[in-house]
């Protein structure tokens, strides 16, 4: 399925995921006029000595596992993705010839945006983030009050805080969703949408977002 000129045999054992981030890492080199083989090799190198950088981009390992390592990548203390890599590709990626792939340009961009927003930590967020997945716990809500659009409606609105053990936030809630969630609930937050008010970082689901509790508070 996947045919590549050098270290062949090798490429087509890796994952239809690990291949997806090889072309976003390749794509994020290109992005920034990055040597790629270089900026490559910076991830084996930091799952060794945790941090490694190349060229202004600075890579440093989050978390290691017998099987995946996550890399923080930035450039200029800008967040530029956070994402894992498992064991399999990073002793893969040595062998990366960048030039055997030649599609790298009709990568399709909401697979590059998916990786890019992937599992942050609320301590790495900032006004420069707009997308983000979330894993954190309830540990305030707010009474819901009634607040009304632009356009006159009436809506319910809950603030709620959220905290994953690196930093908090508010959470905006609105109509069902602030029954769907209590106080000390493990909530997943997929493509929140990051913004600030009143100087102060929000989450929000927003029209893509989606909220899942994986673990309900302890039933009293």
């Amino acid at each position: 399925m996947l045919h590549y000129t050098r270290g062949r045999p090798r490429a087509q054992r890796q994952s239809m995921a690990d291949m997806s981030r090889l072309w976003y890492l390749i794509g994020v080199s290109k992005k920034y006029g990055l040597d790629t083989r270089r900026f490559l090799m910076c991830f084996p190198h930091a799952c060794t000595h945790e941090k490694s950088s190349h060229n202004g981009m600075s890579i440093q390992l989050r978390q290691k596992t017998k099987n995946n390592c996550v890399f923080l990548i930035t450039q200029d203390q800008k967040l530029i993705a956070q994402l894992h890599l498992s064991q399999k590709l990073l002793k893969y990626l040595p062998e990366v010839d960048p030039a055997s792939f030649p599609f790298i340009e009709s990568t399709p961009a909401s697979r590059m945006e998916t990786l890019e927003r992937s599992d942050l930590q609320i301590k790495d967020l900032d006004a420069k983030v707009r997308c983000v997945n979330l894993k954190a716990k309830v540990v305030g809500k707010s009474i819901p009050r009634y607040v009304f659009s632009r356009f006159g409606d009436a809506l319910t609105l809950s603030t709620a805080t959220i905290s994953d053990g690196t930093g908090s936030m508010r959470m905006s809630l609105w109509n069902a969703e602030i029954d769907r969630v209590s106080i000390g609930d493990t909530v997943q937050i997929d493509n929140g949408r990051v913004r600030t008010f009143r100087g102060e970082l929000q989450v929000s689901l927003g029209r893509k977002g989606r909220l899942q509790v994986v673990e309900n508070q302890p039933t009293q």
